[in-house]
């Protein structure tokens, strides 16, 4: 089993309906032995131990100590989940910089008019309510309006045919939405790609 199998299926035998298979302090003893190293504090706010004629700790209060362990499991898996799903949004950011970087430098036409076939003509407008439609948090208010104006500005050097400026804009908005998150790269990328791609087939 993987990670996360392998954590549902100590979440799931915490539950006292789903232990035919496990003694209470066996399996409290099994988990902290599994995860002691793993997660911080495991044994914090489980019930004193005692020792017994057979020189075993044991828990007096068992069912308590199951249901604080289910909980820090639980907590550990989702904290797990989302380190893996922020690794997979990372990569997605990286792939869509790089292709919109190659995009915004490349000089062969052919490449780049196949790629431009390759995308949804995304307008100004849609990029804007995508950037409206951000949840709160990502940008401050300046931040949205120094934005907008960046991409009005590449729109405007695109029409114009000022690919050098426009590319040099594109540069800009990559560094300012660089660390903001996968949201917000989502939100704007498609249209940074589009117009990557119009600095090299415009004449």
């Amino acid at each position: 089993m993987g990670k996360i199998e392998t954590l549902n299926f100590y979440i799931h035998s915490c539950d006292l309906e789903n232990q035919s298979i496990f003694d209470h302090q066996d399996l409290i003893n099994e988990i902290t032995m599994i995860y002691h190293s793993e997660i911080s504090d495991l044994e914090y706010g489980l019930s004193p131990k005692f020792i017994d004629d057979n020189f075993e700790k044991e828990s007096v209060y068992p069912v308590h100590d199951l249901k604080v362990l289910k909980l820090k499991l639980e907590n550990h898996r989702d904290n797990l989940l989302r380190e893996d799903q922020k690794r997979i949004e990372e990569l997605k950011i990286l792939e869509l910089k790089s292709q919109i970087t190659i995009n915004n430098n490349n000089h062969n036409t052919s490449n780049s008019i196949s790629s431009a076939t390759a995308i949804t003509n995304i307008s100004i407008s849609q990029t804007m309510k995508n950037i409206n439609e951000l949840p709160e948090g990502i940008l401050n208010k300046n931040e949205t309006v120094e934005l907008k104006e960046l991409i009005h500005s590449i729109d405007e050097m695109i029409a114009v045919k000022d690919n050098e400026g426009a590319k040099s804009k594109i540069s800009k908005v990559l560094n300012t939405i660089g660390n903001k998150g996968f949201e917000l790269f989502v939100a704007v990328a498609p249209y940074l790609l589009q117009a990557a791609t119009a600095t090299q087939t415009t004449t």
